[in-house]
């Protein structure tokens, strides 16, 4: 009975171990695509133990974790810093999300069925209702559209029956979240449900199976985000505002 309850004890501390880098990890990610952390802040392991309420070890982990992703960066011996912003970085992750999420749509063209079909459906249905309730209105919860919007995404690709494919557009999708956070409050006000358009093209494209032209369109698309911070959208005082990064 002793030998039982100690291998239990052991569960639910590596479980409560678990919860709590989880809980370090999610809080992290979301100071730093939310610009509470700047690029290049040192990240000070006691500072996060108190603003976070947690020890060392599951922030470590955490950290270590957010390195791998591209949001950190470890210095050796020297701690953690927050990974550097640039337009050279934004037009390698978009040329690398263009590369990646176009061939995965190509598969998904070739491989879906009808339930793919549905749930593209769906996932748009979501975000569009989401858009729609803003009325114009300012964003309260960003995290929402950027949930909907990656969901969006990876129903578009979900029948390319890659797991690699799809484990790296999310994490290309994950690393242009910073830049897409600094332009989405605005972009939303400013563009309310005409946001929707180009999705709504996109998924007609996809669902007629037009390959071609799907794949075409989600280039484009893609390039948006790059467009709006550093390109000809940026300087069109669109938002009122100066790209959010200087070149």
């Amino acid at each position: 009975m002793s030998e039982g309850r100690s291998k239990a004890d052991i569960r639910d501390l590596a479980a409560k171990a678990g919860s709590l880098t989880e809980s370090a990890y999610r809080n992290l990610r979301r100071d730093i695509i939310a610009g509470v952390f700047l690029p290049g802040v040192k990240l000070q392991i006691d500072d996060l133990k108190v603003r976070y309420g947690l020890s060392a070890s599951p922030l470590r982990e955490a950290l270590a974790r957010l390195v791998s992703q591209g949001f950190v960066v470890s210095e050796n011996q020297r701690g953690f810093r927050v990974a550097l912003m640039s337009r050279e970085d934004l037009a390698d992750i978009t040329l690398a999300r263009q590369v990646v999420e176009t061939a995965a749509l190509k598969l998904a063209l070739e491989r879906g069925d009808d339930a793919w079909e549905a749930d593209i459906l769906a996932a748009y249905h979501r975000l569009d209702r989401y858009v729609a309730r803003l009325e114009g209105k300012p964003v309260e919860n960003l995290a929402e559209f950027s949930g909907l919007h990656k969901a969006f995404h990876v129903a578009l690709i979900a029948a390319c029956r890659s797991p690699r494919l799809l484990e790296e557009q999310s994490r290309l999708y994950d690393q242009a979240e910073r830049y897409r956070h600094g332009m989405m409050q605005n972009y939303l006000v400013a563009q309310g449900i005409g946001i929707m358009d180009e999705h709504r093209q996109l998924m007609d494209l996809v669902l007629a199976r037009q390959s071609d032209a799907a794949c075409a369109m989600l280039h484009r698309h893609l390039g948006h985000t790059y467009s709006f911070c550093f390109g000809d959208e940026a300087m069109q005082g669109r938002t009122g505002t100066a790209p959010l990064i200087k070149p």
